[in-house]
C-alpha cells in the first residue's frame, strides 16, 4: 500500500506545472501545443517548470486547447437505482458532446467499498472526476485532491481549488411535509429504516426523530434490508395487527411495497394508510395508486456536474460559482391525503 501511495503522489500533473509556473492550465496547454500566442517569458517559465518537475504531458494537456480531455471518472453507487441511472445518462450525454472518454466506478453502500473504489479511481489516472456517493465523508473526498484530480462532488456542500459541488436538497422538503402532518394529525407515523441506505436518508430519519421528541410526537422505526420483497413480506405481517398509519419510505420502489401490502390486506390508501416516498422516480407515477414523493431531475444534475467539471479542466479559476443547489419538489399524488 505504501508503494502505491508513493506512486500516486509522484505523479506529476499539469496542475502542478501551472502552479509552479504561475500561469493557467490553458497557458500550459498552449506552450505544450506550440501555440503562437505565448510570450517567450511565459514559454520559459512553463518549460522550466516542466523540466524541474519531470512532467510528461498527458493527453489532457495536449488537448486542452480544444477543450477536450481523455478520460473522466464517474463514481456512483449501483445503477440499479433508477435515479442514479438518470443521473449517469445526463453525465454521459454531456461527456459525449465534449468528446470525453468516461470510466465508471461503481460502489456498494459501504464506506469500506467506497475507499477501495477511490483507490481504483486514482490508479486509473483519470483527468477529472464526478463523485456521487454519500457514504464518503469530506476527509475522503479531500484525500482524492491530494492527487491533483479536479472534482465535482454531488451531495456534499464543499468547495476548494479544483473542487466544486452540487447540493441536492431532499431533507428540508421531506421534513416540512412530514412535520406538518405530525402537527395536524394524530396518526401513528412509521419510518422505514433501511440498512445502508446512505447518509442523506439517515439525516432525514434523525431529523424527524429529533422533531418528534421535541414536540411530544411518536415515530416508530421499521428496520428492513433494501429489498422490495423483504419489505412487502414484512408489511403484510405488520398489517395483520396494524390497520392505520402514515408511512415514510426512502424510495418509491419501497413505498410501492407498502402500498401493495396494504391493499392486499384489505386496507384503503390513503383513507386507512398513507404512504410517502422521500426519493421519487418513474415508479411514483407508473403504479396505481400513484405515490406521493419528492423529485429532482437527476438527468439535469448529471449534465450540470460534467459541465462544471469541464470548466475546472480548462481553468480551475474559470468556475466562478463552485456550489450549485437543487431543491427537491414535492409531488402530492394518490397515497397521501
Amino acid at each position: 500500500m505504501e508503494d502505491n501511495k508513493k506512486m500516486y503522489k509522484d505523479r506529476v500533473t499539469i496542475y502542478e506545472v501551472a502552479k509552479i509556473a504561475g500561469v493557467s492550465l490553458a497557458t500550459v496547454s498552449r506552450v505544450i501545443n506550440n501555440h503562437p500566442n505565448v510570450t517567450e517569458k511565459t514559454k520559459k517559465a512553463v518549460n522550466d517548470a516542466i523540466q524541474r518537475l519531470g512532467y510528461k504531458p498527458s493527453a489532457l494537456a495536449q488537448g486542452l486547447a480544444n477543450s477536450r480531455s481523455t478520460n473522466i471518472g464517474i463514481m456512483i453507487p449501483s445503477t440499479g437505482y433508477s435515479y442514479v441511472s438518470n443521473m449517469l445518462d445526463g453525465m454521459i450525454d454531456i461527456a459525449k458532446i465534449y468528446g470525453y472518454i468516461t470510466s465508471i466506478f461503481i460502489t456498494k453502500r459501504t464506506k469500506e467499498d467506497a475507499a477501495q473504489v477511490i483507490e481504483s479511481l486514482i490508479k486509473s489516472h483519470v483527468d477529472g472526476a464526478v463523485i456521487y456517493d454519500d457514504e464518503l465523508g469530506t476527509d475522503e473526498i479531500r484525500s482524492i485532491q491530494n492527487y491533483h484530480i479536479p472534482l465535482i462532488v454531488i451531495g456534499h456542500d464543499m468547495s476548494g481549488d479544483a473542487l466544486g459541488s452540487i447540493i441536492i436538497e431532499y431533507k428540508d422538503p421531506v421534513m416540512d411535509v412530514v412535520k406538518a402532518h405530525m402537527l395536524a394529525v394524530k396518526d401513528d407515523v412509521y419510518v422505514l429504516d433501511i440498512v445502508n441506505e446512505g447518509k442523506m436518508i439517515d439525516e432525514i430519519r434523525d431529523g424527524l426523530l429529533e422533531f418528534a421528541s421535541a414536540n411530544d410526537k411518536k415515530i416508530t422505526l421499521l428496520p428492513y434490508n433494501d429489498s422490495y420483497g423483504i419489505v412487502y413480506a414484512g408489511m403484510k405481517e405488520f398489517f395483520k395487527t396494524h390497520r392505520t398509519g402514515y408511512f415514510v419510505a426512502p424510495r418509491d420502489s419501497l413505498a410501492a411495497a407498502i402500498v401493495n401490502a396494504a391493499l392486499e390486506s384489505g386496507l384503503r390508501v390513503p383513507e386507512d394508510v398513507q404512504v410517502l416516498a422521500e426519493v421519487g422516480s418513474k415508479y411514483s407515477y407508473i403504479i396505481r395508486p400513484e405515490i406521493s414523493s419528492f423529485s429532482i431531475d437527476m438527468f439535469k444534475v448529471g449534465s450540470i456536474a460534467v459541465r462544471m467539471l469541464t470548466k475546472l479542466l480548462s481553468d480551475p479559476d474559470g468556475l466562478t460559482n463552485k456550489t450549485f443547489r437543487i431543491r427537491a419538489r414535492f409531488d402530492k399524488r394518490d397515497t397521501t391525503k
